[in-house]
Parts: structure tokens; sequence; C-alpha cells
């Protein structure tokens, strides 16, 4: 597979957004890269594999799981065409991935040497600018996640994320999920029975309705009172 065929897409990612597609054509022709294709479900990476290279989705997407010794599976993050993974793993003492990278639909992956990676941080100052803060921006966020995942209950998790829905939907107390409820539960980092069975109740409480996929909001005062 030609990368000439996709530098649409790099220039898509804040790494590649500074490089004209002459540029572009020029670095790759001198850096070590392969592009490989992934079928829907095919792991990409296995948790403690090595991490010897910054890998770029020039097609579908990878989902982040962690498996546990009973076999469920948290799905810790998802990333799409023209986002980066291992970034944070490649120059670090210890580079394997704590994680594993799963394709969640046919995938196309680009994957860039350590040392080419190394050099193009050490030739531009933009690049490495925006290797850096895509670091910290993944830090930041993967340090949220912990937190929502360990700090709180399964009732303050969901009035989070329904006072984000309606905030983010300009203050409308109708909510209509675009995932499914089994899908919510595993970002929540909970069994699908147990966010059931807290919407039952903060339905009981008289905060919330919902019906199928479609959730509102009865009692803002107390959903907010429900995060403190």
């Amino acid at each position: 597979m030609n990368i000439l065929n996709y530098l649409d897409i790099l220039k898509t990612n804040k790494l590649f957004k500074v490089f004209e597609n002459n540029d572009l054509t020029n670095i790759f022709s001198h850096i070590n890269y392969t592009i490989s294709k992934y079928e829907k479900n095919d792991i990409i990476f296995m948790e403690d594999d090595l991490c010897t290279s910054l890998s770029v989705i020039l097609d579908g997407g990878v989902e982040i799981q962690k498996i546990d010794i009973s076999g469920k599976i948290l799905k810790v993050s998802r990333f799409k065409s023209g986002d980066v993974f291992g970034e944070n793993l490649i120059f670090g003492d210890r580079n394997s991935y704590p994680m594993t990278v799963v394709a969640d639909s046919n995938s196309i992956i680009l994957n860039i040497s350590k040392d080419s990676l190394a050099k193009l941080c050490e030739s531009n100052s933009t690049f490495l600018y925006e290797f850096l803060k895509i670091q910290s921006n993944k830090a930041f966020a993967l340090s949220s996640k912990i937190k929502e995942v360990t700090l709180k209950t399964i009732r303050q998790k969901i009035c989070e994320f329904l006072l984000s829905e309606y905030k983010n939907n300009n203050n409308n107390s109708k909510i209509k999920l675009t995932t499914s409820k089994k899908e919510w539960a595993d970002k929540l980092g909970v069994q699908r029975p147990s966010l059931s069975r807290e919407l039952i109740k903060l339905k009981d409480d008289g905060i919330i309705d919902y019906d199928r996929d479609i959730i509102i909001i009865k009692d803002l005062e107390m959903l907010e009172d429900m995060m403190n």
C-alpha cells in the first residue's frame, strides 16, 4: 500500500497538518514505516506487546480494551481515522502496551518506527510541539477516566453523564442515547444490570424518566446535588 493514497487523511492529524503534500511525500520517502490492514475484531497489539512505533489510523477505528481475569472487557477508549496511539509508550523505559488494541471495524494502520519519529521531532519544532501536546492531553484524559471509574458511585457516574449531555444539548432536558445500554455501561466501567438498576432507582425517585433510548431529566437540581 502506498502512503500517497492517504495524504489527505494524514493532514487531518495534528502531527502532520503543518506539512504540504510534497513535504509529506518527501518525508515518507526517507523514513521507516509500514501500512497494515486489519479486519473487524482483529487484535492489533496484545497487552504486554512492546510498543516500537507510532501508530496512525488511516481508515476505520480501534478500541483500547482491558480484559480482567474473569473475561470481562472494559472499553477504555476508542480512536478513529486520523487519530494516533502509542505516542505515550514509545519512548518510555517500560514501553509495553498495558491494554489490548483491537480493530472495531475494517482498518488500515500506519506504523512509524521509533527512530524515524525521533528524527521528525528533531527536524520540525511544530511537529514536536504537537507530539508533546497529544501526550499531555491523553495523560489528562486517562487520569480523568481512572478517577471516574474508581472514585465515583454508579449513580454519580450516571448523573455526570446526563448533566454533560444536558449542557451539550443546549440545556435540553430530553436526552437521546446514541449508544446501547451495554456500551454505556462499558464506558462507565460497570455491569449493565447495575446500570439498569440505578436508572430504575433514579426514575422511582422522580429525578428522571426514560423509555428505551430517551431519558428525560425531571429534577435538574436534585440531579446536580447527586454530584456532591
